[in-house]
């Protein structure tokens, strides 16, 4: 419940600021996703599967962010 409402505001404020990036988008429902999780399982014992999820997601994260700070940078 706590994902969808911060999906659901973060998505909601990017539509109201006329963002049409899919990057942006992207990189928030990851947020949206690891600050939930973190709430809600802070001590869980992470198999197999769940950690390559967090694995693909942080990575998906970090390329986006990457290829932001570097095209600011290339301004």
């Amino acid at each position: 419940m706590l994902y969808v409402g911060l999906t659901s505001s973060f998505n909601t404020a990017l539509l109201l600021l006329s963002e049409s990036r899919l990057d942006a988008y992207v990189s928030l429902n990851v947020l949206s996703f690891y600050v939930s999780y973190s709430i809600t399982r802070p001590f869980t014992r992470l198999g197999a599967v769940v950690k390559l999820v967090h694995a693909a997601l942080l990575t998906t994260f970090s390329v986006i962010v990457g290829l932001r700070i570097y095209e600011v940078l290339m301004r």
